[in-house]
C-alpha cells in the first residue's frame, strides 16, 4: 500500500509535471505530506491525488490558479464564489459567441473563394434565389463609380471607423437605388457589409429572385452596368429593387498597392 511516494513518482502517476509541483507548492496550492529535512526531498501521498484531479478540472474550464485556490478553498462568501463562476461562466459564453462569429467569417471566405474558383471566368448572365440578407450600411459624399482608388480608400476607413466592431469589416460592397441603375445615372453613395444578424442599425435586402454577373474590378463593373441593364430589358425583366455590387471575394497579396476584388453584381428582377 502506497502511504507516500517521492514527489517525480506522484507527478507521473498525475499525469503532471514536477516543476508544476514545485509551482503550486510555491503558491500555498498544494504541499507535500513530508519533506527530507537532509535531503530536502517531497513526498506526497497517493490520496492527494484528489486534490490534483480537482485543479485540473477547474484548469481545463480556465480558471486562474488563484480562481482554482479560492474555490477549492472556500476562501469567499457562498454568494462571492458564486459570482466567481458565473463570471467564468460569462466569459466563456463570449468566447463562444466569438468563436462562432469567426466560424461563420471562415465560411463566408471559404464560400466566396469557392465561388471565385467556379465563376472566374463566367461571361453569362444567371439568376440566383436569395434569401433575405442583413446589412449594415454607411453613406458616402460622392459617387462611389466616380470616386478615384485614393478617395475610395479613404471613404473605407471613414465607414471602418464608424464600425464598433472591426471584424466585420471585409469585403465591402455598394447598394444602388433601383431608379439610379434603371435611368443609368448610375450614382451610388451608400457603403455595406452583411451582417448575420438583424439589429437596430441593420437594413434588410429582401430576397427573391436576382440577376447576377461576375466582374473582377469596380472599372470593369461601370463598364459592364449599362450591359448588365440592357439585357435584362431584352429578356423581358423587370427590375425589382435596388442594384447591389457584392465584394464576393478580396485575397490581397503582401506587396499589393492595388486592391484585388471579385464582384457579384445582382439586381432582384421579375418577369415583366
Amino acid at each position: 500500500m502506497f502511504t507516500k511516494m517521492k514527489i517525480g513518482d506522484f507527478a507521473k502517476y498525475n499525469q503532471i509535471s514536477v516543476q508544476a509541483l514545485r509551482y503550486y507548492e510555491s503558491i500555498d496550492l498544494i504541499h507535500p505530506i513530508e519533506i527530507d529535512p537532509f535531503t530536502n526531498y517531497r513526498y506526497y501521498h497517493i490520496k492527494q491525488s484528489a486534490v490534483i484531479d480537482n485543479i485540473q478540472f477547474f484548469q481545463q474550464l480556465d480558471f486562474s490558479l488563484t480562481e482554482i485556490k479560492q474555490i477549492m478553498n472556500d476562501t469567499k462568501t457562498p454568494t462571492e464564489l458564486n459570482q466567481v463562476i458565473e463570471n467564468k461562466k460569462a466569459t466563456l459564453q463570449a468566447e463562444l459567441k466569438s468563436i462562432q462569429h469567426q466560424l461563420a467569417e471562415i465560411k463566408v471566405f471559404q464560400e466566396g473563394a469557392l465561388i471565385f474558383q467556379e465563376k472566374q471566368f463566367n461571361k453569362a448572365i444567371e439568376f440566383v434565389d436569395f434569401p433575405a440578407r442583413w446589412v449594415f450600411t454607411y453613406p458616402t459624399r460622392q459617387n462611389i463609380y466616380q470616386m478615384t482608388e485614393e478617395e475610395y480608400e479613404f471613404s473605407l476607413r471613414e465607414f471602418k471607423s464608424d464600425l464598433t466592431d472591426l471584424r466585420k469589416f471585409n469585403c465591402v460592397g455598394s447598394i444602388m437605388p433601383r431608379t439610379s441603375f434603371v435611368d443609368q445615372s448610375f450614382l451610388s453613395k451608400e457603403f455595406f457589409i452583411f451582417s448575420d444578424q438583424k439589429t437596430t442599425e441593420t437594413r434588410l435586402l429582401p430576397k427573391g429572385t436576382y440577376a447576377t454577373y461576375y466582374c473582377h474590378s469596380f472599372q470593369e463593373e461601370i463598364k459592364m452596368l449599362p450591359l448588365f441593364q440592357h439585357e435584362l430589358a431584352d429578356q423581358g425583366y423587370q427590375i425589382i429593387g435596388d442594384y447591389i455590387c457584392e465584394v464576393l471575394y478580396e485575397k490581397n497579396k503582401t506587396s499589393d498597392v492595388n486592391r484585388s476584388m471579385f464582384i457579384r453584381m445582382q439586381v432582384p428582377v421579375s418577369r415583366s
